[in-house]
């Protein structure tokens, strides 16, 4: 039995929550000379016996790290036009044009990093030539040395500056991975920022948000178990988000554990009962389980017990249209619309509705030869 499209949602990246990279506080320039020498003299420090057992020696380490991962991020953006990008890049060396799906691509090629432009935004950069080739691990080296050093608590303010920002940057490294749909990565990066909450100087802070996206991320790669650790874990907090049960649902059939999944999208259902997204994941359980009147009768449940959401109303005017139950669809879909004319996705399945009744009409005809029948059917 076919799915229900989610032809009404909104399919962010992110789904309503708004998760975004973040650019700390600039802290490096366009310098790659002084973040060398930087970290030379950082290397000669932690070997230093008067200088590797203080845990500033091994903050400051942990914020070059980070200088040196946000060397480009500081200064760039996505959809940067090229002229901002000139003025902090300069001329490039070499400028190479293509064109990709009948859009213009210049990439713009740099020393240590080459941006790709599309239509003139900037769509992503590349970084060659690095400074260090993986800063971030190393800058948690460095926090978790100097937190083992810290013995006095003089150094708390300093730890929690450095955990802060590596936070932002592995969170960045995240979305990034997100975006890039390299989900497990993502994932790692996310729950690397939840670990750094467990720094003693962070007083156990809960990012409910990021609980959230690595749950999202380990749903994309399928690892159910997880995904649906995080979920129940963003849960516990109190997230708010229908969303979430959408996606708890999804983890918990992953599982195998088809009643606790069903258990949750109702529990969804009742107290969103207006959200697309839980509706139509509702309704596609019942539809694959064929279970059709058992969700007829869960919805007009719902409606006794609250007849002016015009939301129940047209929840059952879209099962009935998958039942293939014209007039009764019809019926339901009308009677949202009385409720409420502003009702955008009862109008357009009305539509849709009327259109699919008409195209099986013209079919039905197309196959008549006698013009009589054919008349009638007219």
């Amino acid at each position: 039995m076919k799915r229900i499209s989610l032809f009404l949602i909104a399919t962010f990246l992110f789904a309503g929550l708004g998760l975004k990279s973040q650019t700390p506080e600039a802290t490096t320039v366009l310098n790659y000379a002084g973040l060398e020498s930087r970290l030379k003299k950082s290397d000669s420090d932690i070997q230093n016996p008067k200088k590797n057992t203080k845990a500033k020696t091994w903050t400051s380490r942990a914020d070059l790290f980070v200088s040196i991962y946000n060397v480009h991020n500081d200064i760039l953006a996505k959809d940067m036009d090229q002229t901002r990008a000139k003025i902090f890049m300069k001329e490039p060396k070499e400028v190479q044009t293509s064109e990709e799906s009948g859009k213009k691509v210049e990439v713009f090629v740099y020393e240590r990093v080459d941006l790709k432009f599309v239509d003139g935004a900037l769509e992503s950069w590349t970084e060659k030539n690095k400074i260090h080739a993986d800063p971030l691990p190393e800058a948690k080296k460095a926090v978790e040395e100097a937190v083992k050093l810290n013995t006095d608590g003089k150094a708390d303010a300093d730890i929690q500056k450095s955990v802060v920002n590596l936070k932002m940057a592995y969170q960045n490294e995240g979305v990034k991975n997100f975006e890039d749909e390299d989900f497990k990565s993502a994932h790692d990066n996310f729950v690397t920022v939840l670990n750094l909450n467990k720094v003693p100087q962070m007083n156990d802070r809960i990012d409910t948000l990021l609980i959230y996206y690595a749950g999202r991320a380990a749903l994309e790669y399928k690892d159910y178990t997880e995904a649906s650790r995080l979920f129940e874990e963003a849960a516990s907090h109190n997230l708010q988000d229908p969303y979430l049960y959408v996606f708890r649902k999804q983890s918990l059939f992953g599982l195998g554990d088809t009643a606790k999944g069903v258990a949750v999208i109702n529990e969804g259902f009742s107290k969103y009962p207006e959200d697309q997204a839980i509706m139509i994941e509702l309704i596609n359980y019942y539809l694959e389980a064929d279970k059709a009147e058992e969700a007829l009768k869960l919805i007009q449940r719902a409606k006794a017990g609250d007849p002016e959401n015009v939301s129940y109303s047209f929840t059952e005017g879209t099962l009935l249209d998958k039942m293939g139950k014209f007039e009764e669809a019809e019926a339901s879909y009308k009677e949202c619309i009385d409720r409420n004319p502003e009702y955008y996705a009862a109008h357009y399945n009305l539509g849709v509705l009327y259109y699919n009744r008409a195209v099986k009409v013209y079919e039905d005809a197309s196959k008549i030869t006698d013009d009589a029948e054919f008349e009638k059917v007219q």
